[in-house]
């Protein structure tokens, strides 16, 4: 049978891993098929939302008063024994509890799992997603117009003696989806955010050859989508 027999240890400088006797062949076809028939019921018994990516996830709740708070964790309560029962384990130093709120003093709730304290963040990432206590996207927008600045210096350093259709070819392949990255749930509303992400479009030192960009947050034409590779998708959709 396909998970019969089989064994797996790691060798380092001569010491072994423990013998691996359970979960699935990485690599293979049938895993991720076979890891989500193993996991397929565990949002049995939650009564908050719970979404899954892989074996990345998140629940959560609206919270509008200390019924709410009770029963997301009870819902923790739930995950935690669910895990018990199929002999896995939730990596607690990527857990998080992240609350979403425009309050000017927001709730102070604490949750638990397996005895220990989630610990409370501002942001996190989810899916390479930053997502904050005030769902404004101002971090997501600082990180990955940090990434598309350093590439395009990079860039700027590495092909200076190329055609412009390299540095074209390069940009649009290499900054642009630094700046598009699910940009259908991000996209930027505030003059802050807009300004920011255009930065890399704008500034003087992107790599020449590469077409004209917007200045303003406009609908643009499909012709001139295609004529003007170097427009971020953010923008061909608002």
């Amino acid at each position: 049978a396909f998970l019969s027999n089989r064994s797996q240890v790691v060798s380092v400088n001569g010491s072994h891993s423990h013998p691996v006797i359970s979960g699935v062949p990485q690599g293979t076809i049938l895993a991720p098929v076979l890891f989500l028939l193993y996991i397929n019921d565990i949002s049995e018994n939650i009564k908050s939302q719970i979404r899954l990516f892989a074996d990345d996830g998140i629940i959560y709740r609206e919270i509008n008063n200390d019924q709410d708070h009770v029963t997301l964790q009870e819902d923790l309560d739930n995950l935690n024994n669910w895990a018990n029962k199929w002999q896995l384990n939730f990596n607690f130093s990527k857990c998080y509890h992240l609350g979403i709120t425009n309050k000017r003093v927001p709730e102070t709730y604490s949750y638990v799992m397996n005895n220990q304290t989630i610990s409370r963040v501002s942001s996190t990432k989810y899916l390479g997603i930053t997502i904050n206590h005030n769902l404004n996207w101002n971090k997501h927008c600082d990180i990955i117009c940090s990434k598309a600045n350093s590439i395009l210096g990079l860039l700027r350093r590495i092909l200076g003696e190329c055609s412009a259709a390299v540095k074209s070819r390069a940009y649009t392949s290499l900054v642009r989806p630094q700046l598009e990255y699910a940009s259908t749930v991000w996209n930027p509303y505030t003059k802050r955010n807009i300004n920011k992400i255009e930065m890399p479009h704008l500034s003087n030192d992107r790599p020449p050859g590469v077409g004209q960009s917007p200045t303003t947050a406009t609908a643009t034409p499909s012709h001139h989508v295609l004529q003007d590779p170097s427009r971020p998708s953010w923008n061909q959709s608002s």
